[in-house]
């Protein structure tokens, strides 16, 4: 490789490293605003049951979009945190409604963001 391919390339990494800052400025608004809309439909009739849910939906949304940890990981524990919340909030049963609402819920926006993260920083390179 030549010195201008490599600073081409440089270049080009720089560039791609900006746009995934920019687009972690606006996730960083985003996503709390997200949590708490979706915390006031999931969570369990209870003000800690709404407390709890905002805290771990939004550090799993965070820790899938922004800190890219392993979304498995991340739904697992937000997972065990909706059984053991549904559970406490029942006075010790897992109603299949309250499990499909809140679990159902938060685990489908955390893929939809899991995945769909290398697609918006594409586009921003794109552009």
């Amino acid at each position: 490789m030549t010195n201008s391919e490599q600073q081409r390339m440089l270049d080009q990494l720089a560039e791609q490293k900006l746009r995934q800052k920019q687009v972690d400025r606006i996730l960083k608004i985003v996503l709390p605003i997200v949590s708490f809309l979706i915390t006031v439909i999931c969570a369990n009739l209870n003000w800690q049951s709404t407390l709890g849910t905002f805290i771990v939906f939004w550090l799993g949304l965070y820790a899938v979009g922004i800190w890219r940890l392993n979304i498995y990981y991340s739904m697992a524990a937000v997972a065990a945190y909706c059984l053991i919340d549904i559970y406490f909030s029942f006075n010790g049963t897992l109603p299949i409604q309250a499990v499909g609402r809140q679990m159902g819920t938060l685990l489908t926006f955390m893929l939809i963001l899991g995945l769909s993260r290398p697609y918006i920083d594409r586009w921003m390179v794109k552009k």
